[in-house]
């Protein structure tokens, strides 16, 4: 069956166990299983949501993605779509994610105005930080939610008084240890080579995030991971100083690293990659690469540089409040005494 002949023509209206009616507007995506839709609720017509489908999907399929998607629905943070609800349409055969649609540019349309189709150091740091911090989030989850789909076309910029969004959770995944997929999700040149045979880890999202970071910096698309392990006596993936000859040593160290091929020898979190890039960066001191990540509201408030973002929390903020009203009930106390006092002896 062909992809035109399986994703839904626009104006048709999808109904969720809910009673929730939801009208396709156009396709943002396909995919072999699937696709992703624009899609306005029919009760108020100004709402617009991405709509996640999977085609005729096993019982197992199915009832795995039900499961994830009610997972998703409790994840909160600023750099991440809201997923609202996981449902099924039986006459259909499908399942579905509905989550927020956003608007704005990728960063592959934005790396493409750059001149030489390529975004410099500074600017993929300040980007990439948010998300990075977003990645943290989700790896800390229990269990630890996996994307296994980074790259540019899935983070989004927004307007300068928000974060970018990395976007497309249709190919989220609980990390699970042990347990396997069955089949090829990604994207080529993006995807770790654990991907084509089923199996990820919180090391792939770290592959991920690194040939994302090499797209922007060197305006090439890495060479895909089969590829790769089809040349085991010289990798055809060029080192990115290479094609960015200004670029620190300690950085494309940190590249080439989390870009191996055997994931026990990339870094083992997406938070120590991004210390040795930062580090390597120097650019601990530019105050537009200070970030404050996320915290659920009972949380303190931190604020960090991203060269180890989410790690730790920052001393809780001073709040005057209750010291100024301390203060003031001296004042009173002392103006009361004068008041008393000159009223005796007036």
């Amino acid at each position: 069956m062909q992809q035109g002949q399986i994703t839904l023509p626009t104006g048709v209206t999808v109904r969720d166990p809910d009673g929730g009616h939801y009208v396709i507007e156009a396709v943002l995506s396909k995919e072999q299983t699937g696709a992703v839709y624009l899609v306005r609720q029919k009760s108020e017509p100004q709402k617009h949501f991405s709509l996640k489908e999977i085609i005729t999907p096993t019982e197992r399929e199915r009832k795995h993605f039900l499961l994830e998607g009610q997972l998703l629905r409790q994840l909160d943070h600023p750099s991440l779509p809201r997923v609202y609800r996981s449902f099924e349409h039986d006459s259909l055969k499908r399942v579905y994610l509905l989550m927020d649609y956003i608007q704005g540019q990728s960063l592959d349309v934005l790396r493409a105005q750059h001149s030489n189709q390529r975004l410099p150091l500074s600017l993929i740091l300040t980007l990439l930080s948010p998300i990075v911090d977003a990645l943290i989030y989700l790896h800390r989850q229990e269990p630890p939610v996996l994307h296994r789909n980074i790259k540019p076309t899935n983070i989004i910029v927004r307007d300068r008084a928000h974060p970018p969004v990395l976007i497309d959770f249709g190919m989220a995944k609980l990390f699970i240890a042990g347990t396997t997929t069955g089949f090829f999700k990604g994207t080529l040149g993006y995807a770790a080579p654990e991907q084509y045979m089923g199996t990820t880890s919180p090391r792939t999202d770290v592959y991920g995030l690194a040939a994302t970071f090499y797209a922007l910096l060197t305006g090439t698309l890495p060479t895909s991971a089969v590829s790769r392990l089809r040349s085991p006596n010289r990798d055809p993936l060029k080192p990115a100083s290479q094609l960015v000859p200004s670029l620190p040593p300690v950085v494309d160290q940190a590249l080439q690293r989390a870009l191996s091929l055997n994931s026990e020898e990339r870094y083992p979190t997406v938070a120590a990659f991004w210390h040795d890039i930062t580090a390597g960066a120097n650019i601990s001191s530019n105050p537009l690469l200070i970030a404050a990540p996320h915290t659920s509201s009972n949380e303190p408030e931190m604020v960090m540089s991203p060269s180890q973002p989410g790690q730790g929390h920052a001393p809780r903020k001073w709040r005057p409040s209750i010291f100024l009203l301390i203060v003031l009930g001296l004042l009173l106390i002392i103006l009361l005494s004068i008041i008393l006092v000159s009223r005796i002896y007036g």
